[in-house]
Order: C-alpha cells, then structure tokens, then sequence
C-alpha cells in the first residue's frame, strides 16, 4: 500500500468536501505525532488479521475473560 500523502487529502477535501477540513488537521492524518492515529494500512492489516480468524471457535465471552483483571 502507498503511504498516505498531504496532496492527496488535499484534493479529498477540496473534491467532496469543500475545503471542510483544515489544513493543520490534514497535516495530522499524514504525520500523527502523538501516535493516537494509526496508519491507514495498520488499520486494513488489523481487519484483515480480524477477518481472516475463525469466529466459530471463539467463545462469546473470550475477550472479557482475557482482559478481566477481578478489578472494577
């Protein structure tokens, strides 16, 4: 996958949105410097990984049991 580019969103929000979006938001998305937005191409991977497992084998409490801690 092509890493995400500043021109691209840019002609994205003058197209479909107007110029809605800020230019120092679109600056984020390209360069996040806190890490709270992933890449674009992590989040596909992690659908796919998600996707791909076999949900049929997975029981519907298996997530709260593996992240309960016995704290509320």
């Amino acid at each position: 996958m092509v890493k995400l580019r500043l021109e691209t969103l840019q002609a994205i929000n003058v197209d479909f949105f107007d110029n809605l979006w800020a230019e120092e938001d679109l600056q984020k998305l390209v360069t996040p410097r806190f890490g709270v937005v992933p890449s674009f191409e992590s989040l596909l991977s992690d659908l796919r990984r998600i996707g791909a497992r076999d949900l049929g084998q997975v029981a519907p409490d298996a997530l709260a049991q593996a992240t309960d801690t016995g704290h509320d």
